[in-house]
């Protein structure tokens, strides 16, 4: 399980800014290319060691004469300002702005400061042979630090700083292109990079931060008009970032590439056709990624089966989005090289596993896989066969709509109110909604489950309201209280007093201690069957809703997480498939229905989400004994400690790393204090040792696990003393421990090629 992740975080010296790298102190190692590092230091050009410190410190900066270094953590790159071109010489001219991107946007003297700026040339090549329509021949690439004493480093072109205040700059590439009537492409890109020695004189490694990219698409006839389309825009950087986040170049090549266009320079079919068997090419290794599959000689047959994607593979739509000039492309012009990425089972040159059987040309690959055409019945649409209909067992049988009575006062509710929530059904089959419960197994319009689930408030969601609830009188609380309530009736009667459904929908009235409740968003769920789960292969998955109502404010209390969670995993839904059919959206509120603080049907969603998302064998919360869930199998496309990919919600009263608790904290570091690495063997020891002693600090600093107090749904709980330590400028603030100070600036240890 990787965990350590790079961060940035700034010492302030009298007069000078001085950016530091550091390592967040998070388990496991980090990169394979140096030896671990003595007490925290970085080995030689290597990745810092287990549990490294600092790559550099406030003090070997000044030791090695860095501490006038100062550092722009996030420039800006204009390169929107035109290019020119020569058509007599072919030279090709670059005019750019390079600003520190701070409020006052300062321009950023390359002259004085180490940046390394790196220029491509591409042209964009029909290659005729029905290859995604076009391909980038990338035809020249200069690079230089204008900074570096030595010669062999400094840029082979004419590099002029125009304006030193607004960082207005413009570059004539050594190298000279043909003319030709194709798309062409220049790619500039900025980064500092500082070399670092010891005081031997020895280079202990290149520092690089925080990458800057920008590309300006032409024809030679009108350099000046900036296209806004090359034609083969099939791919957005912001689709990639919706996982990623916004430095995807962070996932390769040490985070020096961030966007599509500048990707494109390299990975295409011309430039990759001679390397790695054209493993490289964009189109084919980011499919054969995703599909978890594997290569042959790219990084000599590099392995990607272990990536765990957050959608159905076929859902092209979301690389592939509608705001991508040429999305269409991906289905327009479907080749061997891109459809065999996914499918690595057919081989195209003997026929097997291939309708069309042997198949040696691309250019005909649409005579077949075109809009509209089907054989024998069967579609070979791309557009279909990518987006298939969902099968007929995971459609719900019933559109569930919910209301409640309107509040007195028009917004929310106050004491002595009593509403009553109504849920109607709409189907083939008209629900008999008085009818007694229905066995499972057939679609009548008679409901074998009818389950109504009101909770909240969000930021501590419990049951509420309804019987057997948190805020029953009757409810025991050394219980779990009741999350779905049945609203069937069993002859015209239920045994729930608050039940008044009748032949118009299933009703409940909720209970009269409205006024107790803490003000904020509460949530009313409900879910039905007709013909049910029967097994894994046998079901119709649920038919369900949910709505919000606010109780004693009329403002809506923010998520938690915000919506961030369909950024990576879109529309797909929950617990769709199989015995345990849910068919619920990727929606927080949706999921607090049973991932409650109650810790009933379902581990309560702050442990949950976080034990997954950060691969943790032992961080999620076991509810009924034995071992929890080892989660070690997941890959999370971005650093795990960066809890703004989840938290996104600006408007949440008080960010979660400022409120610490160990029932979320323990998602990630783990909750089995006494966990045993034998019952984990494809887990390294180390990870689940690690894991055990953070959990058992946490209950020795008053935390206390929800399955080891007498009463677990208390929310007043107190004894814990995280924020002692870990609270705002403590001695291990988790907004420096996490790396949230300037996330997602990271330090790539090696140089790139």
């Amino acid at each position: 399980m990787k965990r350590k992740t790079p961060f940035l975080f700034n010492i302030l010296f009298p007069g000078l800014l001085i950016a530091v790298l550091a390592l967040a102190g998070c388990g496991g190692s980090d990169g394979a290319d140096g030896a671990d590092g003595a007490d925290g230091a970085p080995g030689a050009d290597g990745a810092p060691g287990a549990d490294g410190g600092a790559a550099l410190t406030a003090e070997n900066l000044v030791e090695l004469g860095l501490q006038g270094s100062v550092v722009a953590l996030n420039p800006l790159l204009d390169l929107s300002n035109t290019v020119d071109y020569d058509a007599a010489t072919g030279a090709i001219t670059a005019h750019f702005f390079l600003t520190d991107g701070t409020d006052a946007n300062n321009g950023v003297d390359v002259f004085s400061d180490a940046y390394e700026l790196r220029f491509y040339v591409s042209e964009l090549i029909d290659n005729g042979d029905g290859t995604i329509g076009q391909s980038w021949d990338r035809l020249i690439y200069e690079r230089g630090t204008p900074t570096a004493e030595d010669p062999d480093d400094q840029l082979p072109g004419t590099l002029t700083l125009l304006d030193a205040d607004t960082g207005e700059y413009t570059y004539v590439f050594s190298d000279t292109v043909p003319s030709s009537g194709n798309v062409f492409r220049v790619t500039a890109r900025a980064r500092w990079r500082e070399t670092v020695f010891d005081r031997d004189g020895n280079r202990i490694r290149v520092v690089f931060a925080n990458s800057v990219n920008a590309n300006y698409d032409f024809l030679q006839a009108d350099p000046g008009m900036e296209l806004a389309s090359s034609g083969a825009d099939i791919v957005t950087t912001e689709a990639c970032e919706s996982c990623h986040g916004d430095r995807i170049g962070n996932v390769g090549h040490g985070g020096g590439y961030t966007t599509v266009k500048t990707c494109d320079n390299c990975h295409n079919v011309n430039y990759m056709a001679s390397r790695n068997g054209g493993e490289g090419d964009m189109a084919f290794m980011i499919h054969r990624i995703h599909n978890a599959g594997s290569f042959d000689q790219l990084e000599d047959g590099i392995d990607f089966s272990h990536v765990t994607f957050p959608q159905h593979i076929y859902t092209c739509s979301k690389c592939h989005t509608a705001d991508a000039p040429n999305a269409n492309l991906s289905e327009l012009v479907p080749t061997r090289a891109n459809c065999g990425s996914c499918h690595d089972n057919v081989n195209f040159a003997t026929g097997e596993n291939h309708g069309g059987g042997a198949w040696g040309d691309d250019t005909t690959c649409a005579s077949c896989h075109r809009a509209g055409f089907s054989l024998l019945g069967v579609s070979l649409d791309p557009a279909d066969v990518h987006n298939p209909d969902p099968k007929p067992e995971n459609v719900p049988e019933y559109e569930v709509t919910i209301a409640m009575t309107d509040p007195a006062n028009g917004t929310h509710y106050v004491a002595g109110e009593t509403p009553l929530v109504t849920v109607t059904l709409a189907g083939a089959n008209p629900v008999n909604y008085t009818a007694d419960q229905d066995a499972q197994g057939d679609t009548d319009g008679v409901l074998s489950e009818a389950e109504l689930f009101v909770y909240g408030p969000r930021a501590n969601a419990v049951p509420v309201l309804t019987t057997n609830s948190t805020t029953d009188p009757a409810w025991d609380p050394l219980t779990r209280p009741t999350q779905g309530l049945d609203v069937l009736l069993t002859g015209g009667v239920s045994t729930d007093a608050q039940v008044a459904t009748d032949a118009t929908g299933y009703k409940y009235r909720l209970m009269d201690n409205i006024g107790d409740l803490v003000p904020g968003t509460y949530m009313v769920r409900f879910e039905g069957f007709d013909y049910g789960d029967i097994s894994d292969t046998d079901y119709i998955t649920a038919s369900n809703a949910m709505i919000t109502f606010q109780v004693g404010t009329d403002v809506e209390e923010p998520k938690v997480s915000g919506d961030a969670c369909v950024n990576c995993h879109g529309d797909t839904r929950m617990h769709q498939e199989g015995r345990h059919s849910h068919n619920q959206t990727f929606d927080t509120d949706g999921c607090l229905g049973c991932h409650d603080l109650s810790e009933n049907y379902g581990n309560y969603i702050g442990n949950r989400v976080h034990a997954v998302h950060s691969a943790s064998a032992t961080g999620d919360l076991h509810l009924s004994g034995g071992l929890p869930r080892d989660w070690s199998h997941v890959t999370f496309p971005r650093p795990a400690n960066n809890c703004r990919t989840c938290h996104t919600n600006a408007e949440a009263d008080v960010p979660v790393w400022r409120d610490p608790n160990e029932v979320a904290c323990g998602g990630c570091h783990g909750t089995q204090r006494d966990a045993n690495p034998a019952d984990y063997p494809d887990v390294d020891p180390d990870d689940i040792l690690r894991e055990a002693a953070a959990a058992a600090h946490m209950v020795e600093m008053g935390g206390t696990f929800l399955a080891d107090t007498t009463n677990p749904y208390d929310p007043s709980y107190v004894a814990r003393q995280c924020i002692v330590c870990h609270g705002e400028d403590r001695i291990a603030d988790l907004f420096v421990t996490h790396g949230l100070v300037n996330f997602p600036v990271t330090d790539t240890s090696t140089p790139e090629d």
